[in-house]
């Protein structure tokens, strides 16, 4: 009987880990008329527990971002635009995020040209550009 409670719940774990949350490619709806942060002054602000205290919030919003529940536990997190979101990337160093492949899958070490990533939210599925080429997918929740 334990061993199929294992199983019932290893494959519980599958299916939550293939739970398809909004890439980092994805501005967040009310992020989309953000005014994005400069490079420059982009400084990627954190919570101290699960919810963000109000000066939490404010800190986040006055730069720029909206606060949302992310990840599999949905703890709040602070979601900042990118200044430099959409623009040709070949590697992350090209961007203030990452440098991601939007199209529909590339094999891994394929020469793809990439776009820099919309926010800072670190959750999703995408494909990395890493000096010109794909990287394998990955998906963090």
């Amino acid at each position: 009987m334990l061993k199929y409670l294992f199983v019932i719940f290893a494959a519980l774990g599958v299916l939550a880990a293939c739970h398809t949350a909004p890439t980092t490619l994805e501005a967040p709806e009310s992020s989309v008329n953000a005014t994005a942060t400069d490079d420059a002054t982009y400084e990627r602000i954190s919570f101290e527990g699960e919810r963000a205290t109000p000066t939490e919030r404010a800190k986040c919003e006055a730069a720029g971002g909206s606060v949302y529940p992310s990840g599999l536990l949905g703890w709040e997190n602070c979601i900042q635009p990118y200044a430099d979101a959409g623009k040709t990337c070949s590697d992350s160093s090209d961007c203030t995020g990452g440098c991601r492949y939007t199209g529909s899958g590339a094999s891994i070490g394929e020469t793809v040209t990439g776009t820099c990533q919309i926010n800072d939210s670190p959750f999703g599925c995408f494909q990395s550009v890493d000096n010109g080429r794909a990287t394998p997918p990955l998906c963090v929740d």
